[in-house]
C-alpha cells in the first residue's frame, strides 16, 4: 500500500449562489400565495393577507441573508491555509478487511421506518426494524463505493443465519456491474462464548458480536469494524491509516462518545469523554494477548459485563477506563454522531479542515427527529447514484442545510461552527477532483 499527501486549501465562506437559490425558491412560493389571494379574497382581507405574506417573505429572506453574513464574518481572520491530508491508495481491505454485523430481530415487524418516525411510534420499533437496517446498509455500501478509489473491497459480513447474509448480498444486485465487481462479501457466523448463552440478545440482537472479533476471526490480523448505521462522506480507505498510526501496545482506535459526560446518573467511561463503538479499528493479533484471548472475553473475565443487561459499549468503557495504554483515541471525524456537536465534546479541527469522513446515525438518528442536519444529509445521500454526478446532490444538500440554519431551530448540531462545510467537503471533492488510485505494490 502506498500513500500520498495532497495539499488542500480551505475556505470558510458560504457560497452566494446558495442564498440566490433560496431567494428564487421563496419568490416562487410567494407568487403562488399572492395568486391564490387574488382569486379567493377581496377588499381588506386581500390586502391583509398579501401584507402578511410579504412580511413573512422578507423575514425568511432576512434570516437566510443574516446566516450567510454571519458565516462570512466568523470566517474573517481565518486565512486560507494548507492542510496536509493523508490519502491511502490501493485496496487496504484486502489485507485488513472491513467487518459488519447483521442480525435480524425475531420481533422485527416495522416495514415503514419513516412512518414510524413521523408518527412517533417509537424508538423500539425503529431500533429493531429490519427494513431500516437494510436501508441503512444499502446506503452504507453505496457511499463506500462512491467515494472510494479502491478497486476491491473485502467485507466480512457476520450474521446469525445464512439467509440473513443472502439478504445482504441481494442488496447489491441493483448496483451497476462494475461496482458490484468491486465488492467481495465474505460470510462468517457471529461468535459468542458458551458460558454466556443469553449474551446474543443483550440490548439488541448480536450487538455484542463486535466485541468478539478476535475470537470469531482467528485468521485475521487486523480489521476495521463499522456499525451498519454509518454513511461515508469521503474515501473510506482513509480509516485504514489509523491501523498504521497505532502505537505499540494499543489494540483499538476509537472516537469519543460525549453523551457520557452529560449522563445523570453517571456511567463509567474511558477516554476524554467516553468511547463510541460504532467504528472500531482493531489489531486482532494484539487483542488475542488479552486475558481470555480477545476483547470480549477480557471484558467478561473482569466482570464489566454486569449489571445485566448491559450495553456492550458501556461494558467496553468500563473495561478500558483504567487502561488508556490500550486505546488510540481519535477525533470524531472518524465517527461523527450527534453527541459530537455537544459543547462538552472534545474539539475536532480536522472535521472542518479535512471533512467529516464517517457520519454515524446512532440510535436510529437518520430516521428519528434527533438532529435535523443528520436527517438532511441521510435523505440527500439516498438520492446519490453510483454512476451519477455528485453536483446535483451537493447543490441540494447545501441548499437544505442553509434553510435549516435559517430556521434557527435548536438541535444538537445547530450551533456547531462550519458544520455545513464539514458535511459537504467530500461531495465537493467528488464533484471537482479526479484522483486516480496508485497501483498496488
Amino acid at each position: 500500500m502506498t500513500h500520498l499527501v495532497r495539499a488542500r486549501t480551505i475556505f470558510f465562506v458560504t457560497p452566494a449562489a446558495l442564498v440566490i437559490k433560496s431567494v428564487l425558491m421563496l419568490n416562487k412560493t410567494i407568487d403562488v400565495i399572492l395568486c391564490r389571494c387574488m382569486y379567493t379574497m377581496t377588499g381588506r382581507v386581500r390586502v391583509a393577507t398579501i401584507t402578511l405574506a410579504i412580511i413573512t417573505h422578507v423575514w425568511v429572506l432576512n434570516l437566510i441573508l443574516c446566516t450567510s453574513l454571519h458565516n462570512k464574518q466568523s470566517a474573517r481572520g481565518k486565512k486560507s491555509y494548507i492542510e496536509p491530508r493523508l490519502l491511502v491508495s490501493g485496496s487496504p481491505s484486502v489485507e485488513a478487511p472491513a467487518v459488519v454485523v447483521v442480525c435480524k430481530a425475531h420481533n422485527s415487524s416495522s416495514n415503514n421506518p419513516a412512518q414510524d418516525a413521523a408518527t412517533g411510534q417509537g424508538s423500539l420499533l425503529l431500533r429493531e426494524s429490519w427494513t431500516r437496517q437494510l436501508e441503512q446498509l444499502d446506503l452504507m455500501l453505496k457511499t463506500l463505493l462512491y467515494f472510494s478509489k479502491s478497486d476491491k473491497w473485502r467485507i466480512i459480513v457476520m450474521t446469525d443465519t445464512v439467509s440473513t447474509f443472502n439478504e445482504v448480498v441481494k442488496l447489491t444486485h441493483t448496483f451497476p456491474e462494475r461496482h458490484r465487481q468491486r465488492l467481495e462479501l465474505q460470510h462468517e457466523k457471529v461468535w459468542f462464548p458458551d458460558k454466556y448463552p443469553g449474551i446474543k440478545e443483550h440490548w439488541r440482537p448480536c450487538v455484542w458480536a463486535k466485541q468478539f472479533l478476535a475470537e470469531a476471526l482467528p485468521h485475521e490480523d487486523s480489521v476495521v469494524y463499522f456499525d451498519t448505521d454509518v454513511v461515508f462522506l469521503g474515501p473510506a480507505e482513509e480509516v485504514w491509516s489509523l491501523l498504521r498510526s497505532m502505537k505499540t501496545g494499543q489494540v483499538v482506535s476509537l472516537a469519543p462518545e460525549p453523551q457520557y459526560i452529560l449522563d445523570n446518573p453517571k456511567r463509567p467511561y474511558a477516554g476524554r469523554a467516553g468511547l463510541n463503538t460504532g467504528v472500531i479499528i482493531a489489531n486482532l493479533t494484539r487483542l488475542r494477548q488479552l486475558p481470555g484471548g480477545g476483547l470480549g472475553s477480557a471484558i467478561l473475565r473482569e466482570g464489566s459485563f454486569y449489571p445485566l443487561p448491559r450495553h456492550d459499549q458501556d461494558a467496553l468503557n468500563h473495561f478500558l477506563m483504567n487502561k488508556p495504554h490500550l486505546v488510540q483515541e481519535v477525533t470524531s471525524r472518524w465517527n461523527f454522531a450527534p453527541s459530537s456537536c455537544f459543547s462538552s465534546a472534545p474539539s475536532c479541527p480536522d472535521c472542518v479542515s479535512a471533512g467529516i469522513l464517517v457520519l454515524h446515525g446512532a440510535d436510529a438518528t437518520f430516521y428519528r427527529h434527533i438532529d435535523r442536519k443528520f436527517l438532511v444529509v441521510y435523505h440527500s445521500m439516498r438520492s446519490l447514484r453510483l454512476d451519477g454526478d455528485s453536483q446535483p446532490v451537493l447543490e441540494q444538500l447545501e441548499l437544505q442545510l442553509a434553510l435549516v440554519d435559517a430556521l434557527r431551530s435548536k438541535f444538537p448540531c445547530s450551533n456547531y461552527s462550519n458544520l455545513n462545510h464539514a458535511l459537504t467537503l467530500g461531495l465537493k471533492d467528488a464533484a471537482t477532483l479526479k484522483v486516480q488510485p496508485l497501483p498496488q505494490h
